[in-house]
């Protein structure tokens, strides 16, 4: 039943009538037609129903092995990179978490650990209600107070991206005379990271987290499965990684 549900999907409806068209058409042969139809199959198919997209962004997670919390050494700051929550005036808590919510779970058991004596907090901006507020700027609000850490939170305010929180965390580094950070992010999103901040003359720890493949998590991976939503998840983020490289290479940010 499980392995039927995604089919009544509407990525699953839409593979099947494909897979239809195309059978009709082949009984047909009509093979003129198929060209543009078959091409949409396959593309579909490849990132839907097989587990290349893992394996893609498999390549990414397996560039910095998993970290032991117990074996990570004491440094100046803990750095956790946005994309863990947006800010959400309804929800008790002021926050609603996102998929990558591994990172400030990862971030928070590192300071309750006392590994270091900084929390630094990064992340984008959200517009509610017409106004921008930061992501960094909310967490500190909402979690500082309650949560009780053996640390000072610091918030990086509202960065446009990875290469604008490395630049603010060296400014930080400089202020404060930090030597070394742990730096705690998805683990496909790591190798980027670390190269951007390694740019700006930090030397870092790395804390890899949010493991989404298979491979790290436990979970069987078949050859070919029902279409679903996590193999095209899998795919866009490798793809915004890979291009997200080379345009840090291009900008010299990295």
């Amino acid at each position: 039943m499980k392995l039927l549900l995604p089919l009544i999907e509407p990525l699953g409806i839409a593979w099947l009538l494909l897979t239809a068209f195309l059978v009709r058409r082949l009984i047909q042969v009509q093979y003129r037609t198929l060209l543009l139809p078959a091409c949409s199959w396959c593309i579909l198919t490849l990132f839907a129903c097989t587990p290349l997209p893992s394996l893609l962004l498999a390549s990414l997670e397996s560039t910095h092995p998993p970290a032991v919390a117990d074996d990570l050494p004491p440094c100046d700051a803990i750095v956790c990179l946005g994309g863990s929550v947006t800010p959400s005036p309804p929800e008790p808590s002021g926050i609603h978490l996102k998929s990558a919510a591994d990172r400030l779970a990862a971030a928070l058991v590192l300071t309750r650990m006392k590994k270091a004596p900084h929390l630094v907090l990064g992340g984008g901006g959200y517009k509610i209600h017409g106004k921008w507020q930061s992501e960094a700027d909310t967490l500190k609000e909402q979690l500082g107070p309650g949560l009780d850490l053996p640390a000072e939170i610091i918030s990086l305010g509202l960065c446009a991206d990875t290469h604008d929180e490395a630049l603010r965390t060296a400014r930080l580094a400089e202020t404060h005379h930090w030597s070394t950070i742990l730096l705690v992010t998805s683990a496909y999103h790591m190798p980027r990271a670390v190269a951007v901040f390694q740019r700006q003359g930090l030397k870092v720890v790395p804390v890899p987290c949010n493991y989404i493949t298979s491979k790290f998590r436990g979970t069987e991976r078949t050859l070919l499965h029902p279409p679903n939503h996590g193999g095209l998840e899998s795919f866009r983020l490798w793809m915004h990684e890979v291009i997200g490289s080379l345009y840090y290479r291009y900008k010299g940010w990295i």
